[in-house]
This record gives C-alpha cells, structure tokens and sequence, in this order.
C-alpha cells in the first residue's frame, strides 16, 4: 500500500516497541505483510502455499532467513511460535473465503491476524493476558480507519468477499474505543500506559474526522490534543481506581 489519504504514517506507531525490539518487530511485520499479500491475492499462490507456510514454521531454518531469524529471537524472548502460526490461519482463512461479509462480521477472521499482533506487543512491554483484548479492538478501530482511508485496498477486501459498509465500521467504532480504553486499567508500566493513552486520544480525533468526512489531515492542534486526551483518560483510570480502593 502506497499511502493512505489524510491518515498518519504507519512511523507513528513504532513508540508501541520498546527500541531494543525494533528489528524483531520489522521482522514480524514482514511475516504479516508475507501472509497479507497471500491471503488478499496481491501476489498470486498456488493452493498449497498456505501449507508449505504452516510446514516451514515447524522446520528450523538458518537465522539468515527471516522465518530463521523469527524462530530464534522468540527463543530468546520466551514467545511462542502461535504468534507466527495465527496470523495464517486467518490469512489462510481470507483467501479462500467464498462468503459474501462485511468487515464487522469478519470479525472474527480478523481476531485470528489481530489478536496475535497484541499479545506480541503485550510480551515485548511486559503486559499480562487482560491486556490482550481490549488492545486487540484498539488495533481493529485503526486497522478500519486506515481501510476507510485506502480505496485499493477496500477494492483487495471485496476480492475476498469482504465488504466495506462504511456506515456501519464507522457506527461500530465508538463501542469499540469504550472497550479499548478498558486497557488503561490493566497496563503496568506508567509511561507504556500514557503511550496507550495517547493513542486512544488519536483514534478518538481520527473517528470524528471520518465520521464527519473532513479530508484535511491532522496538524500540530490536532496532535496537541492527542496529548491532553491522553492525560484526561490517565486521570479518568486513576479516580475510577481510587474510588475502587475505597470500598
């Protein structure tokens, strides 16, 4: 994908890991990326792809490969091999699906790709299962934003019988961000949680720009206000939590 109209780059996202991780994390967003070009059809695969993917995950390779280089640095992190496995599935799943969805009703599929991106941003910042989630539909509101945002690659979805009603993404999301911010309350590290904060601030600006079908992208106002949505859903978790000691 090219770009994405009015919408922040994908850099922005990259504070989600810690710095010592940078190069694990691009290496499996390049796993992610392998299985998305499959799994849309973006390069054309012979039916037994998929299985010769599954095949190679259980088979050791050379760190000089990248499934090689994935499989010992979970070794070395404690990460679980499901988190490279899921994301076929669902990938898997995707390309030969014959069922007309929307993306709501995909739902499901997406949790298999999504899910596992959470619970590999959870290991690398310490965080614990409750964690998954409510970050898991923080990650699905963007990944719909970025969709509505990209008219090829709504046309790539709709080639795997998923389509893009884009009044109902847009009506889903504010349940969806009241689910999200659930994640505050179990996020242990400080700063990772005004981080995840910040972002809960974005997602809740960029919402209101596609709901209102402005095309201007963000700017410094914008951003600014990014920073105190975050304070204010510190200090929102922060007296819910007080309250809650005191009974």
């Amino acid at each position: 994908m090219k770009s994405f109209n009015n919408m922040p780059s994908l850099k922005l996202y990259q504070s989600l890991i810690p710095k010592r991780y940078n190069e694990l994390a691009k290496a499996y967003l390049k796993w992610i990326n392998l299985l998305a070009v499959r799994g849309l059809g973006i390069k054309k695969t012979s039916p037994q792809s998929f299985n010769l993917l599954y095949r190679a995950v259980s088979r050791n390779w050379s760190k000089n490969t990248l499934l090689g280089y994935l499989q010992q640095e979970f070794i070395n992190e404690n990460l679980s091999l499901s988190l490279l496995l899921e994301p076929l599935d669902g990938f898997e799943w995707l390309s030969k699906n014959r069922y007309p969805l929307t993306f709501s009703t995909s739902s499901p599929i997406l949790l298999q790709i999504v899910t596992p991106f959470a619970r590999f941003v959870a290991a690398l910042n310490h965080q614990h299962p409750p964690f998954y989630q409510p970050f898991s539909n923080l990650v699905c509101i963007f990944l719909g934003l970025y969709i509505l945002s990209a008219p090829e690659l709504i046309t790539l979805l709709k080639q795997s019988s998923v389509n893009i009603d884009k009044k109902e993404l847009l009506e889903d999301m504010p349940l969806q961000h009241q689910e999200a911010k659930q994640v505050l309350p179990v996020i242990t590290n400080l700063i990772f949680k005004y981080k995840i904060a910040c972002y809960l601030g974005l997602c809740r600006i960029l919402m209101t720009e596609s709901t209102h079908k402005t095309e201007k992208k963000l700017n410094f106002l914008d951003y600014v206000n990014v920073f105190l949505y975050g304070l204010l859903y510190i200090i929102t978790v922060r007296r819910k939590s007080i309250k809650i000691n005191k009974v």
